[in-house]
């Protein structure tokens, strides 16, 4: 079942300010709360999730999946595959994690979140993306510093886009599709 990948992008927008990450929390605080955010949202609307899901060690671990349809002790439904990485240099890395064959185990939506240093980087990884994916529902998160891209992708085609805007107050972080300008001191 497709699941609506941009309003699940429209959640994770609105409801930032409430995984309450700072300025102080480093890289591994908010790949660890984001994940959480996630597996909260699969639960609440009914799926199953997992992290550092292997599927009963067979492939390598991914950070979060939703399940459902538990029949004759096996998960009959890969509804999503998650990934989340904070490391520039683990880009494509994480691309393969998302679209790797396996077998007849793929799953039925993917997101990726991913930080990025340039725009550049970014489009060159929508390229590499539409070449490798399979899959008619992807959404790949881009973090280009306080600038996060929403791509929604079916298989080799871009379907759309927006942007949304990472500020703080007081140090505590929330997102917005308005662009944050700071107001002057008076």
């Amino acid at each position: 079942m497709p699941l609506q990948l941009m309003k699940l992008f429209d959640g994770y927008v609105k409801n930032y300010h409430t995984l309450k990450l700072t300025v102080n929390h480093g890289k591994h605080s908010f790949t660890m709360t984001e994940i959480e955010y996630f597996s909260r949202l699969g639960s609440m609307i009914g799926y199953d999730p997992f992290t550092e899901d292997t599927c009963n060690g067979k492939y390598r671990p991914m950070d979060l999946t939703w399940w459902d349809n538990y029949e004759d002790d096996q998960w009959n439904d890969f509804i999503l595959h998650l990934e989340r990485e904070n490391y520039f240099n683990k880009d494509v890395e994480t691309l393969h994690k998302l679209f790797d064959e396996r077998d007849m185990l793929s799953p039925q939506n993917a997101i990726g979140i991913l930080k990025v240093q340039t725009e550049e980087k970014m489009e060159e990884l929508i390229v590499k993306a539409k070449q490798m994916s399979k899959l008619e529902n992807v959404l790949l998160v881009f973090w280009l510093n306080a600038e996060v891209h929403a791509v929604l992708l079916n298989k080799d085609r871009e379907i759309e886009r927006k942007t949304a805007y990472l500020a703080d107050i007081d140090g505590n972080y929330y997102m917005t599709y308005k662009k944050v300008i700071p107001v002057p001191e008076i």
